[in-house]
């Protein structure tokens, strides 16, 4: 495990300063220490010809929504299933961003995450902390060829309490 967070931590410092061969496949996700060791799942869907469009109802909470664009839309999930014989025990997390289907490369930190709209969103039965919140204080490298896309989100969010710390995948398009 300290050789998984060794190899985290120098892969943060020398992300945006050299090209990424997406040969590499590097595929990390990184949970907090206090973080129970329950069976998890991860799921991508990746959304070509799209846009996020992120909505505030009416007592001014965020929400995404998927439309029809010019862009390419990623919905990163991490799950937990509840135990067996409960109705609402299950937990996420997701993440939400979306980039320009041009890009090649591109790295973001703190207030530039915004230009990817980055979304992070708690499910669960937590009351007062289950919701979306946008991002801004973390990293952001995203590498794409015509064929494959390679992501990596480095995060923190002061509230509420997050599992995810930071996610890298590797996906064929």
């Amino acid at each position: 495990m300290k050789s998984i967070f060794l190899m985290s931590v120098f892969f943060i410092f020398i992300s945006c300063a050299n090209k990424l061969n997406l040969v590499s496949k590097k595929e990390v996700i990184i949970l907090k220490k206090s973080t129970e060791n329950k069976e998890s799942k991860v799921s991508v869907n990746i959304f070509n010809n799209s846009t996020l469009i992120i909505k505030e109802d009416n007592i001014g909470h965020l929400y995404p929504i998927v439309e029809s664009g010019n862009n390419i839309v990623v919905e990163y999930k991490y799950q937990e299933d509840g135990e067996e014989g409960t109705v609402d025990g299950d937990y996420s997390e997701t993440l939400h961003f979306e980039i320009s289907k041009n890009t090649k490369e591109l790295c973001l930190k703190d207030d530039q995450l915004t230009g990817v709209k980055l979304l992070f969103g708690k499910h669960c039965f937590c009351r007062g902390e289950a919701g979306y919140y946008s991002v801004n204080k973390g990293k952001f490298k995203v590498v794409k060829s015509d064929k494959e896309i390679y992501f990596d989100i480095d995060f923190s969010i002061e509230e509420p309490y997050s599992k995810l710390i930071r996610v890298s995948k590797y996906l064929k398009l």
